[in-house]
């Protein structure tokens, strides 16, 4: 994440859980359901921008093994305290590469993290590198419907300023496609939903769940 919202996301991690679960975000369940079919039982899963650990809290219910990573040291120390997940990384998303050996999970998913970094680029080529032959990569972004308070940074990708200056990001469905198909990856699943409704607005906020399956190297 930009430097900002890293601190930012330190400031809001205790408070984040209420927040965030208030607005029936369900983004994680979303992915979860999306995925589970694809998975042999106790597969290695990471969970890049794990936060306070819902994104996860799913798959290991279901018995799977979650490493979560995070470049906010409070978010994880909220998921620790949870006990979700049994290895944690502190890392930045946006600095690659990561701590991690190649051909390491089963699966990497993210969810509710893609609009708050950028560039995501590397990051495709870093989950392709630790992603085994055929691993799975389930993840969220924001649609671009309405890119009116935006400014495009670059084609397809688009930068704005919150009040709380926190910076958040929308990628176009061509970009997200590119990335997935110079990396090897085949979409399997494509799903737009409402991810939250904007209390002062009344606006419904539509975010866009993939799941792909990276191809025999």
């Amino acid at each position: 994440m930009p430097g900002n919202n890293l601190k930012l996301a330190n400031e809001f991690a205790p408070d984040y859980d209420k927040s965030v679960l208030s607005n029936n975000w369900n983004g994680p369940k979303l992915i979860f359901e999306a995925t589970k079919d694809l998975l042999h039982s106790h597969s290695a899963i990471l969970d890049l921008g794990i936060g306070t650990g819902e994104s996860s809290r799913y798959f290991q219910q279901a018995g799977h093994r979650i490493t979560g990573m995070d470049g906010s040291e409070k978010m994880l120390e909220e998921c620790m305290k949870k006990e979700i997940g049994f290895n944690f990384i502190l890392q930045d998303l946006e600095k690659t590469p990561y701590p991690i050996k190649d051909t390491q999970f089963d699966a990497v998913i993210s969810s509710g993290v893609f609009h708050l970094i950028y560039p995501i680029k590397p990051l495709f080529a870093e989950v392709k590198r630790i992603l085994k032959p055929e691993g799975i990569f389930a993840f969220t972004y924001e649609n671009t419907d309405d890119t009116s308070e935006y400014r495009e940074i670059q084609k397809e990708i688009w930068e704005r300023k919150t009040p709380t200056g926190v910076l958040t990001y929308k990628y176009s469905n061509k970009i997200i496609d590119e990335y997935l198909i110079e990396n090897g990856f085949s979409k399997i699943a494509y799903s737009q939903f409402i991810a939250f409704t904007n209390k002062e607005t009344q606006q419904d906020i539509l975010f866009t769940a993939v799941v792909a399956r990276l191809q025999n190297r």
